[in-house]
């Protein structure tokens, strides 16, 4: 009775904390202060994205452009909309933007980039980054990337002291990111307790663990201390959060008893048109860790 009582008081706390991803969630030829709109529009409270200093190249890629989201705007935007701007990403998963931790110059970029940052980020109120740790390099034992990446990681979470940031660590499975230095959540967490920093965590994709490792629930138990972020899709498409081999909404509740406090991020490429998704997807899952 005493844990049941404790998981409704979590689910209680957790109201209004889905979080629209609008990099995936809308056409990337819809401006994004239309997008952002949106969301406020249907009764989202939160948002993140990708990236603020890259734009889509048309062919599926990314082009860096400084100022690609106007700053002054998204301030603008979050008061009079009243949204949270959860995260963005501090560099690419494919280690050619941002920096990577595996090696000298990349790692020196990471720690440029988050100095550049960290004003940003309490200008706008962004909780979190998102990081990748980088790929495999010829001649690079998995053992010694894995010190670099704990070195930079230390650092990185000693200058985020005092900020009221996290960084969170995704892992990325296979095939998809052949050669992702961190494929598993079980590294993942591995990981972290190695670093062992009070401003470091990790965000758990259950489209990627989904496909590593499944066993969603063992593996949110392993690593609910660590837990920084979560994101939502349909698996295995990544396409409507309904659509999926997963039971989403048991999920969740599981996770808001496990106690749970962060967002709930909605990462996902809808099939049908993103408001008539976006509005389905909230009453999917309504009474998942009491939203």
């Amino acid at each position: 009775m005493k844990y049941i009582m404790e998981e409704q008081r979590i689910m209680e706390k957790s109201n209004d904390r889905l979080s629209v991803c609008i990099e995936t969630v809308f056409p990337h030829t819809m401006p994004y202060e239309e997008q952002i709109r949106t969301v406020a529009s249907l009764g989202y409270s939160a948002y993140e994205f990708w990236y603020h200093d890259m734009v889509r190249d048309g062919k599926g890629g990314w082009l860096e452009k400084e100022n690609a989201k106007d700053l002054d705007l998204l301030c603008r935007l979050n008061e009079e909309l009243g949204l949270t701007l959860v995260n963005f990403a501090l560099n690419s998963p494919h280690a050619d933007h941002g920096g990577t931790p595996v090696d000298d110059r990349g790692a020196d970029q990471m720690v440029r980039e988050l100095e550049r940052l960290l004003p940003v980020c309490r200008r706008l109120g962004v909780l979190q980054l998102i990081t990748f740790v980088g790929w495999e390099k010829e001649g690079l034992s998995k053992g010694e990337a894995k010190k670099r990446i704990v070195k930079i990681l230390k650092k990185l979470d000693g200058m985020l002291e005092g900020s009221g940031m996290v960084l969170t660590v995704e892992p990325l499975s296979r095939p998809k990111y052949t050669g992702c230095l961190l494929p598993t959540i079980t590294e993942a967490v591995d990981l972290l307790r190695e670093v062992d920093g009070m401003h470091i965590k990790i965000l758990y994709d259950l489209f990627h663990i989904q496909i590593m490792t499944g066993n969603i629930i063992d593996s949110l138990r392993e690593s609910i201390e660590y837990l920084g972020h979560l994101h939502v899709s349909g698996i295995p498409g990544q396409h409507e959060p309904w659509e999926s081999e997963l039971n989403l909404p048991y999920i969740l509740n599981k996770l808001a008893g496990m106690g749970y406090g962060g967002y709930y991020g909605l990462e996902y490429y809808p099939l049908s048109d993103p408001v008539d998704s976006l509005v389905r997807t909230k009453e999917f899952l309504k009474d998942a860790g009491g939203f």
